[in-house]
């Protein structure tokens, strides 16, 4: 008799316990903020967004693994921000995604590219891989970008924005 019981519990328990599963798993892809890329959708991704930021990743490597949690949190964060600053990242190594490795020079993993202006503009991320350093320097990063349209505003309109500049001082 006893362990007919026993054994109802741990039915019981096992039922919570996928229940438990599931709604965790569905809970955290909800909250996915980091925007997966691959061949197929990098190039109208990267134009529809003035200010996007790319990871370029090795699923192996043991930077990237390290690197995932923080990038995510950053992503998290900085899905807030006013304007939102989008955080994505693609397999490097993916045999579809090489082309995009070749196109954009990825000697190693993780690296990290900034694109402006739907992709015209491409720099290298040079800030830290902790989580409050991503998001400090592209916050840096957007403000600075807007500057630059700014100046490049005034020198054709003549119409100089120092409210701007004393933001970033």
């Amino acid at each position: 008799m006893r362990s007919r019981v026993w054994i109802i519990v741990l039915l019981v328990i096992s039922v919570i316990a996928s229940y438990i599963r599931e709604i965790s798993a569905s809970d955290s892809e909800s909250k996915e903020f980091v925007v997966g890329l691959d061949h197929s959708n990098f190039h109208e991704t990267i134009t529809k967004h003035d200010f996007i930021v790319v990871e370029f990743y090795a699923p192996w490597c043991g930077y990237c693994r390290r690197l995932a949690p923080e990038y995510a949190k950053a992503a998290s964060i900085l899905n807030h921000n006013d304007p939102p600053i989008i955080l994505a990242k693609i397999d490097a190594t993916d045999a579809k995604n090489r082309v995009l490795k070749k196109e954009f020079d990825i000697k190693g993993y993780p690296t990290i590219k900034i694109f402006k202006n739907g992709g015209q503009n491409v720099e290298d991320y040079e800030g830290s891989r902790d989580a409050d350093g991503i998001v400090a320097y592209l916050k840096k990063q957007l403000v600075g970008s807007d500057i630059e349209d700014a100046d490049e505003e005034s020198l054709q309109y003549g119409d100089y924005n120092d409210n701007m500049l004393s933001e970033v001082q």
